[in-house]
């Protein structure tokens, strides 16, 4: 696909606020150029606060997952290199997020590394849940952009460690996003039987649609691609997708950013129906 040379970030700035979010997914390298200026930014900071770690650790994980990754996922099978190239700067955001996020916390509790391995007892706030949040997300986006590296492959259970604990510390933050993340990280679970993990992945499905009050697109997503894809269900996979995409966008909440990233990918996954199902 061909895009149109992007305009200049001045004009990015002077009209983002006031142009359809639907419009700019559909000007990836616009989007680009807004995310790696605004990360530039903050990491030329000479001041950087803690907020400003934060606000930098969040702005790379949603430009690695929404933009980067999208990118990457659709170019693999067209563009081996260039797909590949798109994971690999994909994996250095990712990390980058990880070790800013692993010092915040580390430097809050310094036994932290060693209870992220199961070797001591922190009794963490429910101000940590967002960060713990954050490096979870950073750690799960190094993994999946790394393309199956053992080096990373190592560091999934901490994944799961990282949101359980958020999820007994407060189980309803953000409106269902850690049932969200817990879906998508038990889909990537080995240790599983099919029925187990069904029954898990059904759980957190359901906690996140009613935590979301079935706002949220994205367990729908990932039940389609994680479930129904994987078990050559075809009209369930194709059932689910359209439902993302018949699902209404409310402006300026919660999930409109990321409602529309799953309506367009939904968009696209449909378009691939007869190359992941053999009947």
């Amino acid at each position: 696909m061909r895009y149109h040379r992007p305009i200049t970030f001045l004009v990015f700035l002077v009209f983002f606020s006031c142009v359809p979010k639907a419009f700019l997914l559909e000007q990836p390298k616009l989007v680009s150029v807004y995310f790696e200026r605004k990360i530039k930014k903050l990491e030329n900071n000479r001041s950087r606060s803690i907020e400003h770690e934060r606000l930098l650790i969040k702005t790379r994980v949603e430009y690695g997952f929404g933009i980067i990754m999208e990118q990457a996922d659709r170019l693999i099978d067209d563009n081996y290199l260039e797909g590949l190239n798109e994971y690999k700067k994909a994996n250095i955001i990712f990390n980058e997020a990880k070790d800013s996020g692993m010092s915040i916390m580390s430097d809050r509790y310094p036994e932290f590394n060693t209870w992220l391995k199961k070797d001591a007892q922190i009794d963490f706030k429910q101000e940590d849940v967002s960060d713990m949040y954050w490096l979870a997300a950073s750690i799960g986006g190094a993994i999946g952009s790394s393309r199956g590296n053992p080096f990373e492959l190592i560091n999934l259970p901490y994944v799961g460690r990282l949101l359980n604990k958020c999820i007994q510390i407060d189980s309803e933050w953000n409106h269902g996003s850690l049932y969200s993340a817990m879906m998508s990280f038990t889909t990537t679970r080995s240790d599983l039987s099919e029925t187990m993990l069904r029954d898990t992945v059904d759980y957190y499905f359901n906690k996140t649609i009613s935590s979301s009050n079935g706002m949220d697109a994205g367990p729908y997503l990932t039940y389609a691609e994680s479930i129904h894809k994987t078990f050559q269900e075809r009209k369930d996979f194709v059932d689910k997708l359209n439902y993302v995409l018949e699902m209404d966008i409310i402006p300026n909440s919660d999930h409109e950013l990321s409602n529309l990233i799953a309506k367009s990918r939904a968009k696209w996954l449909l378009t691939k129906t007869d190359e992941y199902f053999l009947e």
